[in-house]
This record gives C-alpha cells, structure tokens and sequence, in this order.
C-alpha cells in the first residue's frame, strides 16, 4: 500500500490543523491558500505548501489534483469560492472530494453538485461541548446514532488500581470498553496538546489494572455513561 496523497485547499484553523495532522501521520500533503502567511507556517510542516488562488482553473489543472487519494475544500469564508473551487475540482476529475459546509444554503448547493462527503467541523464541535457541558466528566464524544455513540471519560476515582474483571463495565454499567488511553506526558501550558504524549492499549485484556489519570474510551447510551459519571 503506498503512501496517501492529499491536497487540502484553504488553510484557516480547521484546514491547517487537518494539513498538520496528515502530514504527521505520515501523508503526502499538498496545502493550498491564497495568503502567503499561511503558506509560510505550514511550508516545513506538509510536503508542499503553494500560495494560489483555488478559484483559477489553469493554476489548479497544474497540480496533479487528479492524482490525490482525495482533495479536501477546507476553505472557511465567502461559500462562492468554495463552490468555484470545488467545480473545478470535479472538473479535473478528482477521485474524491470533501468540501467544509460554511452555511446551510452553501450545503444544499453542493448537494445539487453532487458532493456528498460534506465537513461540518463547527456542528461537530458544537455537539461534542453540548455533551461536556450537559455531562461533566466526558472528554470527548462521537454520536453514532441517536442514543449511542463513544465516549471519552477520564477513570473515575472508584476504578483506579482495580482491573477491568473487578470493575465489570458490561455487567454493572451496560458500557462496553473500547480502548485505554494512559498519558505518558502530559501537556505543556501553551502547546495546545503537540507535546502530549499517549499510549493506547488496543483491546485491553481483563486483567488490565486502571491507573490514576487513565483515559477510558467507552461505547454505550450516552445515559449510561451519564449514571457512571454520577456514581
């Protein structure tokens, strides 16, 4: 299997962060934006870094987008450049696009292109909060349906130093354990997270003892992780 390729259009917050995190995993990432300045952050971070303007077919056909595992539109402002930019994309002939909803107009146009892989970062962000502030204790949160979803919780007090046997998630909690994560080095109080380090434990064996500080990612009705959280 060979190394992905990605091309990432629009580097505000969400497109440069996406840019950074393929880059680190190890993708061939092409960032694209029309200001040098973001440019200049991103060059020694992604494979390459170009300032043009996504919205001038004859500077994009020059790219070799057709040759991307997948084009990201990540552009954050003014939804007609978005949408200029994503027609020409599939003009070229893209094997898959995603392009970032900017408002709900903006997502029924792309539908009528045709583009059903649509990026809804703030929404996302808004429903994982929702869950924070509604139930204190959650890290993070994925919905899966309407009453299930994955939860990230830091171990609460009455789990540390016991094993998964004695704690029986399944049995006294309906939750199923999907993960562990442990930190290995926390944080710094500016580095927005790059520093930490975590080890992830795969599928944890029963016999697998929780420590202070523990992360449990779990898979269950958001009302049951609510009634494990209260206690």
């Amino acid at each position: 299997m060979g190394t992905k390729k990605f091309c990432v259009i629009g580097l505000g917050h969400f497109g440069f962060n996406l840019s950074k995190i393929l880059s680190e995993a190890g993708a061939e990432v092409l960032a694209v934006d029309n200001h040098q300045d973001k440019i200049d952050l991103l060059a020694d971070k992604v494979t390459h870094a170009v300032c043009m303007d996504a919205t001038d077919k004859r500077t994009m056909q020059s790219l070799g987008l057709n040759e991307m595992d997948a084009v990201i539109v990540a552009i954050g402002e003014g939804f007609e450049s978005s949408l200029l930019a994503t027609a020409i994309i599939q003009e070229i002939g893209v094997k898959k696009i995603y392009t970032r909803v900017i408002t709900p107009i903006h997502e029924r146009l792309l539908r009528l292109m045709n583009i059903t892989d649509l990026l809804v970062p703030e929404a996302t962000a808004a429903a994982q909060l929702a869950s924070r502030l509604l139930i204190p204790g959650i890290i993070e949160s994925f919905s899966l349906s309407k009453d299930y979803g994955i939860f990230e919780i830091n171990a609460p007090k009455n789990f540390i130093n016991k094993t998964l046997i004695e704690i029986d998630l399944r049995k006294k909690y309906l939750l199923n354990l999907v993960t562990i994560k442990r930190v290995k080095k926390s944080r710094g109080l500016l580095t927005l997270g790059e520093h930490e380090e975590i080890d992830v434990f795969g599928v944890p064996t029963p016999e697998l003892k929780i420590l202070e500080n523990d992360i449990l990612v779990l898979f269950g009705n958001e009302k049951d992780v609510s009634k494990l959280l209260v206690g």
